[in-house]
């Protein structure tokens, strides 16, 4: 799914951006640790809440997280 691989590399991007490691940026979201690992390696399919809350964290919308073309 086009969505899924956007969506790891945007959040694995944002991650090694901001200089966090998997364990302190999951913590921040409110996710597991193993949840935001498999979401970065496109082997999760997350929930709503879960790309809600990664939004929320990014300041972007889910829209936005999961767009696959560069606008």
């Amino acid at each position: 799914m086009p969505e899924l691989s956007a969506l790891a590399k945007r959040v694995k991007a944002y991650r090694k951006n901001i200089k966090k490691s998997q364990f302190e940026l999951s913590n921040e979201i409110g996710i597991s640790t193993e949840e935001l690992s498999l979401i970065e390696r496109e082997k999760a399919n997350p929930t709503l809440n879960t790309m809600q809350k990664i939004a929320a964290h990014m300041g972007i919308t889910v829209s936005e997280l999961l767009e696959t073309e560069v606008q």
